[in-house]
């Protein structure tokens, strides 16, 4: 065989050897780098899709050399805090131990009162998120659940989300200590506040995972948990007008501030809607502009990356301690850092600032006072202050909502989001798939 023979031969098993392994360790789903050619089918033009880019270039820059396995060991941490919330708020009991791994009881674990209505809804909302921590067990990770306060975390989120001075908590400002397990209400809305982590959370790291079986894997956690999300949306719509204590706001007007509590410290991008929503640059209902599926102008539901998800968790202190994990998070993937980084180099996307600026929490105003049988029902500024253009609207028309249609065939601009999260990365050949407790 001559030289030429050889060299075709070569090439022949060479390219068998691709096809039979096209997910070749390190490649991940598809490559980052030139995301408008990665087909025969491209190159695309993906300006349009905005949201979808940020995510996708926040994810690139979170990916760094993570392996798999810091993302199913990331998830075992956000589980155990959702399900076990879940689970001992419906059922009055925590995990068992397959699930728990010699983690230990959640610090002010206990039942919550809920009544007839909502209660099967919670139990399978429960149910679901304990397969979610199952599912991080049967990918591999044997970490323990961690130190979890819920006490804690919960009074440390109300406290930021109310714009009290660091050092002054909930019990001084307000006479007592929010109770997440107090009643409906107050359940409901703190199991949509990790819940909505979860499902942007899990969007997220579909994509930054390489392995195509796990990557279809927390594209189902994702799935279910926007699910559960909309079951809590409402329920928590129907419990709008309930007050939560101890703040004399409705579930409305607390939940208005979570929102904009976690959309102000995940980074540049928009990505977070009250259970009322009037902003025309998203999906807004009209007459009660009831929101149950947050989404973009697309309808298109939102996503974060670790760093982000871990940087609301933690109220933005990088230490990496405090809130709901005293000690921390179990595994390599510990805080917030670089929850505002975007990837550069994506060809021909449009680059968007690394930082950009947001509400503050002062900016919502004063504490409203109680709220009475006389009202007011719906939030001061409220529509102002979860991402409305233009104040209370005088009725459902789109051009009252601010919403221009671009002429027919024209680029359509109204969609002036930017959202985070999302792609597959390398994964560090030498490193350690599994983490020694040492370690953590």
């Amino acid at each position: 065989m001559g030289k030429a023979g050889v060299i075709l031969t070569l090439l022949a098993l060479g390219f068998s050897a691709v096809l039979a392994q096209p997910f070749a360790p390190g490649q991940g789903v598809l490559p980052s780098g030139n995301l408008l050619t990665t087909d025969p089918g491209g190159p695309y033009n993906f300006s349009m899709l905005n949201t979808q880019t940020t995510e996708v270039r926040a994810a690139i820059a979170f990916k760094k050399d993570l392996t798999d396995m810091d993302i199913i060991h990331f998830l075992t941490n956000v589980e155990c805090l959702e399900g076990q919330f879940d689970t001992w708020g419906t059922f009055g009991h925590g995990f068992i131990d397959n699930l728990q791994l010699g983690g230990p009881t959640p610090i002010g674990a206990r039942k919550a009162p809920l009544s007839e209505k909502y209660l099967s809804m919670m139990q399978e909302v429960a149910l679901n998120e304990q397969g979610h921590a199952l599912m991080t067990r049967h990918a591999g990770s044997a970490n323990p659940c961690p130190v979890i306060d819920f006490d804690a975390g919960f009074n440390a989120w109300m406290a930021y989300a109310y714009g009290l001075p660091k050092g002054v908590t909930v019990e001084q400002k307000f006479g007592k200590p929010f109770d997440p397990f107090l009643n409906d209400q107050n359940f409901i809305l703190s199991v949509l506040s990790l819940e909505e982590l979860g499902a942007t959370g899990n969007k997220g790291l579909a994509g930054i995972v390489g392995n195509p079986v796990l990557s279809q894997a927390i594209a189902g956690l994702a799935t279910s948990a926007t699910a559960q999300a909309t079951l809590e949306r409402v329920m928590l719509f129907d419990l709008k007008d309930k007050i939560i204590e101890p703040f004399g706001e409705t579930a409305q007007q607390v939940f208005a501030r979570i929102s904009a509590m976690r959309d102000s410290l995940d980074g540049p991008q928009f990505d977070d809607q009250g259970i009322v929503n009037s902003d025309s640059r998203t999906i807004a209902v009209p007459h009660d502009y009831a929101n149950y599926i947050p989404t973009d102008i697309r309808g298109l539901t939102f996503a974060r990356t670790p760093a982000q998800a871990l940087n609301i968790i933690f109220l933005g202190d990088k230490s990496g301690k405090g809130t709901f994990f005293p000690e921390g998070v179990l595994g390599r993937i510990k805080t917030g850092e670089g929850f505002d980084e975007l990837a550069s180099g994506v060809e021909n996307f449009p680059i968007w600032p690394k930082k950009a600026p947001q509400m503050t929490v002062a900016e919502f105003g004063e504490v409203l006072p109680p709220i009475t049988a006389d009202g007011p029902k719906n939030v001061t500024g409220e529509l102002d202050l979860t991402q409305s253009l233009a104040g209370v609207k005088q009725d459902a028309t789109a051009e009252s909502r601010g919403l221009k249609p671009s002429p027919m065939g024209a680029p359509n601009f109204a969609n002036l989001s930017h959202v985070t999260v999302a792609a597959p990365g390398r994964v560090s050949p030498d490193a350690k798939v599994h983490l020694d407790r040492s370690e953590l």
